[in-house]
């Protein structure tokens, strides 16, 4: 199986890595600059399973010559419009993508473009980040890729990419209900996101004030009501689970979005939190937590903006 792997930044990098040490053959879809760095340096992971250099093949865009069978895309959401079009003189007749973005929207964008039969349902759970030197950074033993067919005829090819998986030095797994495992990770995402960047603070500073798990829990219930107007009824075992995952006084963790903007980095607000608010407000729930948290990203969208003109 031909893998073709969009960046090899924190998440692509990684994954496209370990499976690399397996002996798969991996191609890195780069720009110019990091793929004169690959070809310098080699791939460069930190991690603690085992730190890793590996001499890795690398293209850019405007070299791709040949269709691959597997196209993991791992970038972010607003990276989205021109990874679409890098990646399409890669895509063939007997293509899958397999998207490891957060959220769903990505989904329709894709299909739209190359057809439902060759988009996988996918994301990943992973605390991974590329530091200055081009290193990729594994910042915990979580490394988790779940995948899945959207389409009855993509078993028998998600069966192949699990076959492949299972060699590789991360955690995989092949789900029937992928849709839901998508929903169940965008509620957890968006309200630590949008808790941890309304309060600037992690999440355990955030459980030691007066009402912050009372915010926290309405922020929850409200994405957990969207994903039931969408059809995704989310038991209470996950639900009490992860508001139980947030609100405990040593849950330290802080959200990506927030560090990317203490970074004065972009953010991924429309993907992540106003989608969700679209989706709410098309099915008439109030969502006055995450219309807070949007606002907030919002003014810091358009303050960065403003710094950058």
């Amino acid at each position: 199986m031909r893998i073709l792997v969009l960046g090899a930044g924190g998440t692509g990098g990684y994954f496209g890595g370990r499976l690399v040490e397996t002996g798969a053959d991996v191609t890195f879809l780069v720009r110019e600059r990091r793929a004169g760095q690959l070809a310098k340096e080699g791939l460069r992971i930190e991690s603690p399973f085992s730190n890793t250099e590996l001499q890795v093949k690398s293209l850019t865009a405007d070299r791709i010559d040949t269709p691959y069978d597997l196209i993991l895309l791992s970038c972010k959401a607003y990276h989205l419009t021109q990874a679409l079009e890098d990646i399409a003189p890669a895509v063939g007749e007997g293509t899958l993508i397999l998207p490891l973005l957060n959220g769903m929207a990505h989904l329709d964008r894709l299909v739209e473009r190359f057809g439902s039969s060759k988009v996988l349902g996918g994301l990943c759970h992973l605390a991974v980040t590329l530091t200055g030197e081009g290193v990729v950074q594994h910042m915990s033993k979580l490394h988790r890729v779940t995948y899945g067919p959207l389409e009855e005829g993509q078993k028998a090819r998600c069966a192949e990419i699990e076959a492949l998986f299972s060699e590789a030095g991360f955690d995989s797994k092949c789900s029937d209900r992928i849709r839901n495992d998508l929903w169940k990770k965008w509620v957890l995402l968006a309200t630590l996101a949008g808790i941890t960047c309304l309060m600037r603070s992690s999440m355990d500073a955030v459980a030691a004030t007066d009402r912050g798990t009372s915010y926290t829990r309405a922020m929850l219930e409200e994405c957990v009501a969207i994903a039931g107007a969408e059809g995704f009824e989310l038991d209470e075992k996950f639900v009490e689970g992860t508001y139980g995952f947030l609100t405990h006084k040593s849950a330290v963790q802080t959200s990506s979005m927030l560090r990317d903007i203490q970074n004065d980095a972009e953010v991924e607000a429309d993907h992540i939190i106003g989608d969700l608010v679209a989706r709410g407000d098309k099915a008439g729930i109030e969502t006055p937590m995450l219309d807070m948290a949007y606002c907030h990203l919002q003014a810091y969208v358009a303050a960065r903006e403003a710094r950058e003109s």
